[in-house]
């Protein structure tokens, strides 16, 4: 007999072991009648549907997923299928994505990524920020974006420096003025959507400004000449 398949006798830990619901039975290549569950997931949208993280009857209703760790800030797919008694799987189904945060929780339900966000320096030292929002396959539309500044000490995530409500009205088009800033210094900002009952993107990418409050110099002189039209 096939070798892939003597795993079963260690309670079905192979792939084809699992299909075929020895995991279930403790059985050695006895299918069962009825069907099996399996779930399958992978990190940054990259299913791994080659190793099976978990199996259940088909008509459980949850499937407890055991012994597995989600390192913090990594994002995870996971998506499941019905086997029938004799190994074949059915169409994947709808992804569902878990978000693990800095200190390994499991996040909620979160808003769409603001792009692209663009820096404009303005007079007296100060910047705008300007991003689109964009609802096209929202998991949950966000309460407020928040504003996170660098100015050499790093980022601190979980204190913004400032926050402006989502107005729908807008068209999908925001923007943000800084206070002003200091004269010479280098800034990094990141703009990231939150849903305040459920969760915040974790974006990172930034743009940079160094603050320019002086502006050009101004013009020392200026000289008219008279032409008459011919």
């Amino acid at each position: 007999m096939d070798a892939k398949f003597m795993t079963s006798l260690f309670g079905g830990d192979c792939p084809n072991g699992a299909k075929l619901s020895m995991g279930l039975t403790g059985g050695d290549f006895w299918p069962r009648m009825s069907q099996c569950r399996l779930v399958y997931r992978g990190q940054d949208g990259n299913v791994d549907d080659l190793t099976i993280c978990a199996i259940a009857q088909a008509d459980a209703e949850e499937i407890e997923i055991k012994d597995q760790f989600l390192p913090p800030l990594t994002i995870w797919h996971f998506h499941q299928c019905l086997v029938s008694h004799c190994g074949l799987e059915s169409d994947r189904s709808m992804e569902c994505i878990v978000r693990i945060d800095e200190n390994g929780d499991m996040m909620g339900d979160m808003p769409n990524v603001p792009i692209p966000l663009e820096a404009e320096l303005l007079a007296g030292g100060r910047v705008k920020l300007r991003w689109r929002y964009s609802h096209a396959f929202e998991e949950v539309s966000p309460t407020c974006f928040n504003i996170y500044i660098n100015d050499g000490s790093g980022f601190d995530y979980a204190t913004p420096s400032d926050t402006i409500l989502y107005d729908l009205g807008k068209a999908g088009m925001f923007e943000w003025i800084s206070q002003e800033l200091i004269d010479g210094k280098f800034y990094q900002f990141v703009v990231r959507s939150d849903n305040e009952t459920e969760a915040e993107t974790i974006n990172t990418t930034f743009v940079s400004a160094v603050i320019d409050s002086q502006g050009p110099p101004a013009i020392t002189s200026i000289n008219a000449s008279w032409e008459e039209d011919q």
